[in-house]
């Protein structure tokens, strides 16, 4: 986590220089790319050489099965059912004003594919699931355990069975407090941010119990694609509102 961290404040320094502030599609190649995925990728990559069995099957569960299709698009869909239902009630309960899906794919459709669909929707859910769901829910379910470099799912002998469960709600729990910090800018002051704090959560969960149960990254990736590429499929079928593009 430090290491992660500091590479992504170094790297994210870019975002100041000439030529790179003042270029939206630059910066979002920066941020994305450099500060995002690098560091994140790296970490997952050393740990596993230095500390694991260097494999990511080995060591994290990235595997995909026949059955990881099905269950993933479920839980996609209804994490995106529940996130709709979680942003409405917390509406209800701020009194804050309705917020209708505004946002559409623009007149830039091959932009809009290589950032919503192909970054967001393909790429991003598998380095982010190999490290939350994969490194650092291992690390820290291992932790709780005693053991370092434990496989997915393994348990050491002599682990009783309540600590076993206590160090799966922990990691699924840690696990989910990470990402969704990692995925909030600054602290929610409106209802449409106490909203993106409680679904971003709630999805950390899922995809964390995913990864826990089915000992592998498959389903959480496929159902972090899933919640992903449907806020694509809306902006499809949104049109630009009048002198947007």
């Amino acid at each position: 986590m430090v290491a992660f961290a500091a590479v992504s404040l170094i790297v994210l320094s870019i975002d100041t220089l000439p030529g790179i502030a003042n270029d939206p599609r630059l910066q979002w190649a920066v941020d994305q790319v450099v500060a995002g995925w690098l560091p994140i990728l790296t970490v997952v990559l050393v740990a596993s050489y230095l500390r694991g069995r260097r494999s990511l099957g080995a060591d994290f569960g990235l595997a995909l099965r026949p059955l990881d299709l099905a269950i993933g698009l479920l839980a996609g869909i209804l994490l995106r059912f529940g996130a709709v239902g979680v942003a409405e009630l917390v509406r209800v309960a701020t009194g804050g004003p309705p917020v209708p899906f505004s946002q559409s794919a623009g007149s830039d459709l091959g932009w809009f594919l290589l950032t919503s669909v192909l970054a967001a929707s393909i790429v991003t859910p598998v380095i982010e699931e190999l490290y939350f769901r994969g490194l650092v829910l291992g690390a820290l379910r291992n932790a709780v355990l005693g053991r370092a470099a434990l496989a997915p799912g393994e348990v050491p002998s002599g682990a009783s069975t309540a600590r076993v469960r206590v160090a799966g709600v922990v990691a699924v729990l840690g696990s989910a407090v990470l990402f969704t910090a990692f995925h909030l800018e600054g602290l929610p002051t409106t209802s449409e941010g106490v909203s993106r704090l409680v679904i971003l959560f709630l999805v950390g969960v899922v995809l964390g119990c995913l990864a826990l149960l089915t000992r592998r990254l498959g389903p959480s990736i496929i159902a972090h694609a899933v919640f992903n590429v449907s806020v694509a499929v809306l902006a499809l079928l949104t049109p630009a509102a009048p002198g947007l593009s």
